[in-house]
């Protein structure tokens, strides 16, 4: 039997007439909080429970921890974050993924030519340029959650490739056969990624890159998204050993489990790949899509209640919002 102790914050408070929480075995009581982190607006609470580990058992409290936390999360309505964790009285760090991942954290001693890629993107046409800051906006998500959640991580790679496969590749295929059939979104996903990676030296041939892919899509993407199945663990040995895939078992099938770190090299060259096929329009044809898109999310468009002025300032009661 093992006593788990976990510190996390919450980016809401809860008012501590509740006192401690109990949901199942766990107990969630709050902490107070020092003068000095009030600024921060972050709650301070203790999660605890304990951990009964039988013979032949094994036992991942930090995990389990997650767990509960994410269901807690979706219970209140607020961020959790795992400031720290206890077993008994061995402390463990929450940040382990850091020495792995630690080639994101790198300096750069080498640039690409900005100038020259700025002006591809605005060489694009409008619904490629929007789709492709789609995708850069996704790729930083990814990064931003590849130490923490290596599930999500992938996910969101896949999505970022996903953001222009649909809108960029072809949808017709050629089969075995020599026939032409409808290409569904694995198939646009692949064609994609062997269309506009430069380097595909990871592999000795193209029908190993689909096949690989094929594994990337179908066993991991699509087995999280519709079977709500995470990554295995098996990532973070291909990551530490910097290898491309590792094999591993899961249902009692072999599978060959992609490196985070490698299909995030895939993932970046090919959009960068991409990027440089545009071909550039001379300067007066060229839009500042940076500019234009970000009004998108800004702007909202709605019928006027009653006749409007040029310049005139409006309120919500000038509008139509039902």
């Amino acid at each position: 039997m093992f006593e788990v102790k976990i510190i996390f914050t919450s980016s809401r408070d809860i008012n501590p007439n509740f006192g401690i929480l109990k949901i199942g075995k766990y107990a969630i009581e709050p902490l107070p909080t020092s003068l000095s982190d009030l600024s921060n607006a972050k709650a301070k609470f203790l999660l605890r429970f304990e951990d009964e580990i039988g013979q032949n058992a094994a036992s991942n409290p930090l995990g389990e921890s997650q767990a509960i936390l994410s269901f807690f999360s979706l219970m209140i309505g607020s961020q959790l974050n795992i400031d720290s964790i206890m077993v008994n009285n061995v402390k463990f760090t929450t940040d382990s993924n850091r020495e792995i991942y630690k080639d994101f954290r790198n300096e750069l001693n080498k640039l690409p030519d900005l100038n020259i890629l700025y002006n591809k993107m605005n060489s694009a046409d409008s619904d490629v340029a929007k789709q492709f800051l789609r995708a850069c906006q996704v790729y930083n998500n990814a990064l931003n959650l590849i130490e923490t959640n290596q599930t999500f991580s992938y996910f969101l790679l896949c999505i970022a490739i996903e953001c222009l496969s649909n809108k960029v590749s072809s949808n017709t295929k050629i089969c075995k056969t020599g026939e032409e059939q409808t290409a569904g979104i694995c198939d646009k996903f692949i064609e994609f990624i062997l269309k506009y990676l430069p380097d595909k030296a990871d592999f000795e041939s193209e029908e190993i890159w689909k096949e690989r892919l094929k594994e990337v899509y179908y066993n991991h993407r699509s087995g999280f998204t519709h079977g709500g199945k995470e990554l295995p663990a098996a990532v973070l040995v291909a990551d530490k050993l910097n290898r491309n895939f590792v094999r591993n078992i899961i249902d009692g099938k072999e599978v060959l489990t992609p490196g985070l770190k490698w299909f995030e090299k895939v993932v970046r060259n090919c959009l960068m790949g991409f990027l440089l096929s545009i071909d550039l329009k001379i300067e007066v044809e060229r839009v500042d899509y940076f500019k234009t898109f970000s009004m998108d999310s800004v702007t909202i468009r709605m019928i006027a209640g009653k006749n409007i002025k040029a310049g005139q300032v409006i309120s919500p009661s000038d509008v139509k919002m039902d």
